[in-house]
């Protein structure tokens, strides 16, 4: 009779152990199940983002661009403009020291603080 209950409460024990592993098992799998498809449901967004902009590529306007990129911009216009606009630094210092009517630099001693 003892050997039969032993028996018997060990075939339980090994069940209950096999059903718990089945359990986990099945959760495990489930989750990694999960993962990857979120996994690939974000991979997918970024891969229809992608194709939806290169299917926006306006392919005259891109090309139009480059050809403008391969001659080299005039700087020669765009100094003159920045010289008639400003003046050098010495002649901007003069003006400012100049006492006016005169044409003289004036003698004032300078201050540390400014």
């Amino acid at each position: 009779m003892d050997a039969s209950r032993t028996s018997r409460h060990l075939e339980e024990t090994i069940n209950n152990f096999e059903r718990q592993k089945m359990k986990d098992i099945k959760t495990i799998f489930s989750e990694f199940i999960t993962i990857e498809m979120l996994f690939h449901s974000k991979a997918l967004e970024v891969y229809t983002a992608a194709y939806q902009n290169i299917q926006n590529i306006d392919e005259d306007e891109d090309l139009e661009v480059f050809r403008n990129s391969l001659y080299a911009p005039d700087y020669s216009s765009r100094l003159d403009i920045v010289r008639a606009n400003s003046k050098s630094p010495l002649q901007r210092s003069l003006s400012a020291k100049c006492v006016s009517g005169t044409g003289q630099v004036s003698k004032k001693p300078y201050s540390k603080g400014i």
